[in-house]
């Protein structure tokens, strides 16, 4: 797959606004499907991202609607402990202040008309396995690693995501279809880490307004 190299004709107004009317669209999926050319492009935007030594330390599996990405989808929604599966303080073992949000992935997924699954090819780390299991002198250079490499699959995961929202597509990223974590690399037959998945449709609803929180952004004096 080749990354156009030519000049954009895009005005700086219209990158902009692409970026700031971006959003999470989870709701309002109609069944229509992403054409091959709309996908191609969301791709090449993807692999255009930036990463750390270039390693491109991610894979992108494509899979279009259907009866495997309906089975995913079921796996996801059946999956043990989905009903509490949520990000926890891992200090105290604790529920962080969000619940679990695994019954509406699951929805999304069988409503979507393409999945990206991202795999962590673990160029830096070797995995999450790899670094919970590193000896102490090493871990946190594998942890610092891992951190690079999941930098990177931002920005991929970010750029696929303008692509998407720029053809006037709705996506919005899972990543707690990890839950069934096993069950959709056996699926997509790969071994490395799931990273989540980028899902795509058609969508009638709009998103609504971001509100972005006022202590997100601290200014510094230059002396």
């Amino acid at each position: 797959m080749k990354v156009g190299t030519s000049e954009s004709h895009l005005s700086e107004s219209t990158i902009i606004d692409v970026i700031q009317t971006r959003r999470s669209v989870q709701d309002g999926y109609i069944n229509k499907t992403v054409s091959r050319e709309d996908i191609e492009v969301i791709l090449n935007c993807g692999i255009a991202a930036p990463s750390s030594k270039n390693a491109q330390p991610w894979r992108i599996h494509v899979l279009e609607s259907g009866e495997r990405l309906d089975r995913i989808a079921t796996a996801v929604h059946c999956a043990k402990n989905g009903g509490s599966y949520a990000p926890i303080n891992p200090k105290s073992g604790e529920l962080r202040q969000w619940g679990s949000s695994v019954a509406k992935s699951a929805q999304i997924l069988g409503s979507v008309g393409v999945g990206f699954f991202i795999e962590n090819t673990a160029a830096f780390s070797g995995g999450r396995s790899a670094v919970t299991n590193a000896h102490d002198d090493v871990r946190e250079n594998g942890i610092v690693g891992y951190s690079f490499e999941m930098i990177g699959i931002g920005a991929l995961i970010e750029n696929m995501w303008l692509g998407a929202h720029a053809q006037g597509l709705g996506a919005v990223f899972m990543g707690d279809v990890l839950v069934a974590e096993r069950e959709i690399q056996s699926e997509l037959g790969f071994s490395g880490d799931l990273v989540g998945v980028v899902a795509v449709g058609h969508s009638i609803n709009l998103p609504s307004d971001k509100v972005i929180s006022p202590d997100k952004v601290v200014y510094h004096s230059s002396v």
